[in-house]
């Protein structure tokens, strides 16, 4: 199984020849209206990761920077305009038929938690900044909670890339299917180092 995306000649090169910059950049943009494929993005930065031209923190960290950087766009759209213009041109921002109505329920619900989570997952993390920006959330509340629940979306798909080396394609391709439980199961485990690291650090003498 491969992963092709349209594009992926055009997100290799941007990324070999700026690196970081070029990799925030694409991020951003697929956190906005542009359909730029995540997983392909990030999976290739790993890929380079393997190939040891980048590192695979800073690839989290500037993956997860420009991931930010484009929902808190969206978020400033909607908070500037209100529900009357995401009525008006919503359709040309990808809420189509219910979306809205949905994510507004989803933050309705859990609050500044769900934007924490909804960044963990495709489509989800397209849609929450437009409830966020309306009902207003302070914004350095936004950013840092989309940031959080970046790192780890990005930092799995390019440990993907890091570990698959030359099959990184498969490799993302298998997440991009299965995003919701491999993600899941990588939050566990990051869950559980922590808890494994403090219960050492509580054990170990003053």
């Amino acid at each position: 199984m491969s992963f092709v995306e349209p594009g992926m000649a055009a997100i290799e090169l941007l990324i070999e020849t700026i690196g970081y910059p070029g990799l925030a950049f694409l991020m951003a943009l697929d956190a906005t209206i542009v359909p730029v494929p995540s997983a392909a993005v990030m999976g290739f930065a790993g890929h380079i990761c393997y190939l040891g031209r980048m590192d695979i923190l800073a690839v989290t960290l500037a993956g997860a920077a420009g991931s930010t950087a484009g929902s808190m766009l969206m978020y400033a759209l909607s908070r500037w305009g209100g529900r009357p213009f995401l009525d008006r041109y919503g359709r040309y921002l990808g809420l189509k038929g219910d979306r809205l109505s949905r994510a507004e329920r989803w933050f309705e619900r859990y609050g500044g938690r769900v934007v924490v989570v909804s960044q963990l997952f495709p489509v989800v993390r397209d849609l929450i900044p437009f409830p966020a920006g309306v009902a207003k959330m302070p914004a350095r509340r936004f950013a840092l909670f989309s940031f959080l629940g970046s790192l780890p979306f990005c930092g799995l798909l390019a440990a993907a890339g890091l570990l698959a080396g030359p099959a990184w394609q498969s490799a993302v391709a298998l997440i991009d299917e299965y995003d919701i439980v491999l993600v899941a199961a990588f939050c566990i485990a990051l869950v559980g180092y922590w808890a494994w690291r403090t219960r050492l650090a509580r054990r170990a003498p003053a």
